[in-house]
């Protein structure tokens, strides 16, 4: 007969046996490090040899065999496993509540199995099982469970979040999400306006997205979002819920007395902090600008409606908001459904818009890096997506009296997420930036917003064409790895916006958590714009410091001429 360890010892190392198997599967985002250092099925077997001894370590528990030499072999893959989790983990703690978050989906997964096992087979023998009726109610049970997973079946319905209202063109895009799958609509001055597909309205999304002249909602002062639930969907017939509607004040651009708008970016799945700097204007805000990368990437829902949340509850759905996609939002599982959450131009993040006085463009570079990156497995195709840009912007060139020389048109600004008036030393998207610059100079554009790099940067068009800007000792602490980048031929300032720290130096180290952000505030007389960095407290950065330049600080603003 075989040695047997003690039981407690066998069932504790299979509790940390699964912990590791949870915690492997909720990084599973992270795996590309391990491809890049081993081999591309690396992972997946790692996957088969922690799932394994999960598995073989509960069937030994349930049968109450703990035989010593299984009990040796799974400590030493557990203490691997323990410091292969927790190094990956350490690398990447800006996106632990991702980790976490998958922690506990799968927690829970298991947990409610295990239950289910454990009441099963502790109570087979008990009275309960030979009543007559218990086959039926066991039989009904699953039924009714069954009928609520295969059909998604959700009785209650609500708006889940205020909804964000875009300015794309020369429309506005009003989107909310709801609890159920359903339709959606809006109505303005009794005029109604769907989500539709192809003459139908959609009832297989929890998402609404439904497009409206601006000078209609402009006009009407008002709106009202509709939704009816789709309970069951058929060729001929439905179940629906209830109509629920809630209508929302519009606020819209007021330039007569000037423009106030905030501006932000890399939020990373954070809500409170941003939140609370957004608001810096209060009711006296005229629209709002996102750079991008308002999620760390796009994996479920909670993903897709960060932005779409932060932008609701900073403008109430009052005011237009501006939206530039990051490259951390073309990552992740459901990425290919973003489009429906923010502005876009169809499937697309590059358009213009007009509002009231003001006129903008909005780019996407993708990606940050070059197309055949082995953290894209063969899936970007950014090239195409940049050249198909550059043709754009020859259009609005083409058609500039109905763009930025459009009449009544005095104020032009431009937004991408990546910056494009410095690039790398070896840029991969180099030649399009110099491309997007040489159409860009044309705009009369004022300035240029952008994220990105978590630093809060003024790029001076004054600084010379060509020049090398390597970060100084002064603003970030140290002068090694320094990363060097080049300024582009750009007529206008460039300023990224936004950093979650306590201050702009590189010495303040970036927050993990919701618990500090700056974003820039930014108001236009008609002659000059002031741009200031403030913080979820509303308090002002007092010392703006030229990252590459010893000497240069511009105090706690930045105030640009308005190009004519």
């Amino acid at each position: 007969m075989k040695k047997q360890c003690r039981p407690l010892l066998f069932i504790i190392i299979n509790i940390v046996t699964i912990f590791n198997l949870l915690c492997y599967t909720s990084i599973r985002s992270m795996w590309s490090g391990i491809i890049r250092y081993t081999i591309e099925p690396m992972p997946y077997i790692l996957l088969i040899i922690i799932a394994f001894c999960a598995l073989l370590h509960t069937l030994l528990t349930i049968n109450r065999k703990y035989p010593v030499f299984f009990a040796g072999v799974f400590v030493i893959v557990n203490l691997f496993f323990l410091a292969l989790n927790g190094f990956i983990i350490s690398l990447t703690l800006d996106a632990s509540m991702y980790f976490i978050r998958e922690f506990l989906y799968s927690g829970a997964f298991l947990l409610v199995i295990d239950i289910i096992f454990w009441a099963i087979t502790s109570l087979y023998k008990h009275a309960i099982f030979q009543k007559k009726w218990f086959p039926t109610v066991l039989f009904l049970s699953l039924l009714i469970s069954g009928f609520f997973i295969q059909y998604d079946f959700v009785l209650y319905n609500s708006i889940d979040c205020t909804p964000a209202v875009y300015a794309v063109e020369n429309t506005y895009q009003i989107v909310f999400t709801t609890k159920a799958k359903g339709t959606g609509w809006v109505t303005i001055d009794g005029i109604e306006y769907n989500d539709t597909y192809a003459g139908y309205r959609k009832t297989e999304d929890t998402v609404h997205k439904i497009i409206v002249p601006m000078a209609a909602l402009d006009n009407a002062g008002e709106y009202t979002i509709h939704t009816r639930s789709m309970l069951l969907r058929g060729p001929f017939c439905a179940l629906q819920g209830e109509t629920i509607s809630k209508t929302y004040r519009w606020r819209g651009v007021n330039p007569e007395d000037g423009l106030n708008y905030y501006v932000l970016s890399d939020t990373h799945n954070t809500q409170k902090s941003p939140y609370a700097a957004g608001t810096f204007f209060g009711d006296s805000l005229d629209f709002l600008i996102s750079c991008g990368d308002n999620a760390s990437w796009l994996d479920r829902e909670d993903d897709l409606t960060q932005m779409l949340r932060l932008a609701g509850n900073i403008t109430n759905g009052e005011v237009p908001v501006i939206y530039a996609r990051g490259n951390h939002e073309t990552k992740g599982v459901v990425a290919d459904e973003y489009y429906k959450y923010v502005g876009a131009n169809g499937e697309d993040f590059y358009y213009t818009f007009r509002i009231k006085n003001v006129w903008g463009i909005v780019l996407d570079i993708g990606e940050d890096h070059r197309d055949g990156y082995q953290e894209y497995y063969g899936t970007a195709k950014f090239n195409a997506y940049r050249r198909a840009q550059t043709e754009f912007l020859d259009e609005v060139l083409e058609n500039a009296e109905y763009e930025f020389d459009a009449q009544g048109v005095d104020y032009r600004i431009a937004v991408c997420h990546i910056p494009l008036t410095v690039k790398y030393t070896n840029d991969h998207a180099g030649a399009y930036k110099d491309a997007w610059i040489k159409r860009l100079n044309k705009m009369k554009l004022t300035v240029l917003f952008g994220g990105h790099v978590h630093q809060l940067w003024y790029i001076d068009d004054a600084f010379e064409d060509g020049a090398t800007l390597t970060l100084s000792p002064h603003y970030s602490g140290s002068t090694e790895n320094n990363s060097s980048r080049i300024m582009t031929n750009a007529d206008f300032p460039a300023i990224l916006v936004s950093r979650r720290s306590i201050g702009q130096l590189l010495t303040y180290p970036e927050k993990v958590f919701d618990d500090g952000f700056w974003g820039l505030a930014v108001t236009s007389n008609g002659k000059t714009t002031t741009m200031r960095y403030t913080n979820e407290d509303h308090m002002l950065l007092k010392n703006i410091t030229c990252p590459w330049y010893e000497g240069i600080d511009y105090g706690s603003k930045i105030v640009i001429e308005n190009a004519e």
